[in-house]
């Protein structure tokens, strides 16, 4: 009997061939209690990104790096809100349309626990609708791991949007857990907090910012930034 918890998250499971890697891979997802639509091949890919509702498309490491990155564009520019997931150890690297990546075999759990990060970065989009105000906007959970991050802070930072997200807020505050630890703490004791900040960008640049954060009733933090004319300009 399976006693999987059921999930509402609809997956689209993409492969180069329809083979046992596909079915087990299958398997594994529908197992955790997912409702997963498999494809094999580009053309079944694209017609089920066209045709099926889906959450999450996950992309194994069969497909090519080309294609995985034309059809992680296609699935964000049908929906903004598509989760796009490799299965791929350095699947993220260089492919700007993909959330997450991780290695299929290093097993089940990290491959489970990954794709829990990608419904927790779908869920934090909520908070920055198409059209919000702000363009320097990123959402992160109480363990200071960022969960969503606009295009403009992943080229302020210099990260395709895969590498930030693997990130937390310690890794990119100039002073690292020294500085950004007790910030965090009053912050979270007060609710809302404002001021400027060093961050550092991935070359080491410091990039000064303006912020203005709080603390959402769901338990995400968000934060607007205003980069300072130095680091605007550079």
């Amino acid at each position: 009997m399976n006693l999987a918890q059921k999930f509402d998250t609809r997956l689209l499971l993409c492969s180069r061939d329809k083979d046992s890697l596909l079915a087990m891979q299958r398997e594994v997802f529908r197992n955790s209690g997912y409702s997963v639509v498999s494809a094999a091949s580009k053309e079944e890919i694209y017609e089920h990104i066209e045709n099926t509702d889906f959450d999450v498309m996950i992309l194994n490491h069969t497909l090519s790096f080309a294609d995985r990155k034309a059809l992680a564009k296609k699935a964000k520019k049908s929906n903004p809100n598509h989760g796009v997931l490799v299965l791929h150890h350095s699947g993220s690297l260089g492919n700007p349309y993909v959330d997450l990546a991780v290695d299929s075999r290093s097993g089940v759990k990290p491959m489970l626990d990954t794709l829990k990060r990608i419904e927790a970065m779908q869920h934090a989009r909520t908070h920055h609708a198409p059209g919000a105000d702000g363009k320097y906007v990123v959402v992160a959970d109480m363990n200071r791991n960022y969960t969503f991050a606009t295009d403009p802070v992943c080229e302020l930072l210099g990260y395709d949007r895969a590498m930030l997200l693997e990130l937390r807020i310690d890794d990119i505050v100039d002073g690292s857990t020294h500085v950004a630890a007790p910030l965090f703490q009053q912050f979270v004791a007060d609710g809302k907090q404002q001021g400027r900040i060093t961050l550092r960008h991935r070359s080491g640049k410091r990039v000064p910012v303006k912020y203005l954060s709080q603390v959402e009733a769901d338990g995400c933090v968000i934060a607007h930034w205003e980069p300072l004319e130095s680091s605007a300009a550079g």
